[in-house]
């Protein structure tokens, strides 16, 4: 069964009207400021804003152009003892940022957070420096798959703005459309300013 990126796009808008929510909030191309972000970022096309149906907690948005299954766009400034996902239940704890801790405690935190989600193992590789909106960071990829064994490949750049985390993170499937919006995310994180 093939499903295409406006039926996708569909289902998710009928799941939301049905859930509740009334619209599903589209995001100009442009600058544009998520709320409760520390910074900035420059869009070069339209993205649907699906935070409300994702699973993230105040001050963490979620952008898509296709629905977050395909291609996701993370924005967030994160507060001393935030998270970057929201507690599935009291049983299961959720990684905390610290405003004491070192870069590769940072990746840490981005993974271990992915990892109570549906991702499976994944795994950070080619750290490297990089600055978030004038901020010295580090930038790394991200490797993983879904429970249903969809390869995911990502890239994250994270950066203490004050006692607060700025992170910039894209995940996508790691046949086609990873590589259809490399470019154009590596224009959107480089463009992150206060």
């Amino acid at each position: 069964m093939s499903i295409s990126r406006r039926g996708l796009l569909a289902a998710v808008a009928g799941g939301c009207i049905a859930s509740g929510c009334a619209t599903i909030p589209l995001v100009k191309a442009g600058p544009y400021r998520a709320r409760g972000a520390g910074f900035a970022v420059t869009l070069s096309r339209p993205w649907s804003d699906l935070t409300a149906m994702s699973f993230r907690p105040t001050g963490v948005r979620v952008l898509s152009i296709d629905g977050v299954q395909l291609n996701q766009l993370v924005i967030a400034t994160i507060e001393p003892q935030g998270a970057l996902v929201r507690m599935v239940d009291r049983d299961t704890p959720r990684p905390l940022y610290r405003s004491d801790m070192g870069e590769t405690e940072l990746v840490e935190f981005v993974i271990d957070s992915l990892a109570t989600l549906e991702y499976q193992d994944p795994q950070s590789t080619n750290l490297r420096p990089q600055s978030l909106a004038g901020a010295p960071g580090v930038r790394f990829d991200i490797n993983t798959r879904t429970e249903a064994g969809l390869n995911i490949t990502g890239t994250a750049l994270v950066a203490r703005a004050g006692e607060n985390l700025n992170l910039l993170m894209f995940l996508a499937p790691s046949e086609h459309y990873y590589g259809v919006f490399a470019q154009e995310i590596d224009a959107v994180f480089a463009s992150a300013a206060t």
